[in-house]
């Protein structure tokens, strides 16, 4: 009588993503080192969210070491490691990819102009804007005044970081009067918004209000 012991297979190697998008991320692995004496019999796929715990999303057969994890939420951090199968059952899982995020990998820009509001106040007062922009891979953005690049200075502060973009001016005089141009660039493609912004001079106009309501002007 032959008997032979089998333990569960390694770890296997090198996990990694090789793609995703807001639905989905494609991995690839390298086959264990040690098979545990008997032969791989296929790979089980686990994932874990956030705050969850690890779960099998999926099996693939011994020959292939590459997997599409379906059905994800958009927007979701995800994490990702496998096990190689045998005889004895799951092996030592791979180690953990890092954090993925279900998102297109490849979007043109978009900006978001809920926050452009046109800004109507008088010289010395604040202003700013707060902007979104989604896009991938994160898109480049800058502020333009009548054509010209607008820069940080002691009274000016420019913030660009991923995703959003920040503009904002203190005291403001009339030469930071105008329409101000946003654009948001990647490879994928550019957008542009507007918005105007009028700064009122300190001079006080006297109207003459009966004059004014009847003939339509001041003087």
């Amino acid at each position: 009588m032959f008997c032979c012991i089998v333990d569960e297979p390694g770890k296997p190697g090198n996990l990694k993503a090789t793609d995703w998008d807001k639905d989905h991320v494609d991995l690839k692995w390298t086959p264990p080192k040690e098979d545990g004496g008997s032969p791989i019999t296929g790979y089980v796929v686990e994932k874990k969210d956030k705050y969850g715990q690890w779960e099998k999303a999926l099996e693939v057969p011994a020959s292939q070491t590459t997997a599409t994890v379906p059905d994800l939420i958009e927007g979701q951090p995800y994490e990702f490691r496998v096990r190689a199968v045998n005889a004895a059952g799951p092996g030592e899982p791979s180690d953990a990819t890092p954090t993925i995020i279900a998102k297109p990998r490849n979007l043109a820009p978009k900006i978001d102009r809920t926050n452009l509001i046109e800004v109507r106040i008088k010289a010395g007062q604040n202003f700013g804007f707060d902007v979104k922009v989604s896009g991938e891979p994160p898109p480049d953005t800058k502020w333009l005044l009548r054509g010209k690049e607008v820069k940080s200075t002691d009274r000016i502060k420019v913030q660009h970081a991923e995703y959003n973009t920040k503009l904002n001016v203190r005291l403001a005089t009339r030469a930071e009067s105008g329409r101000y141009t946003i654009i948001a660039e990647n490879v994928n493609g550019k957008d542009t918004a507007e918005v105007d912004v009028i700064i009122l001079g300190m001079l006080l106009v006297i109207c003459k209000i009966q004059h004014a309501l009847k003939e339509g002007l001041c003087i």
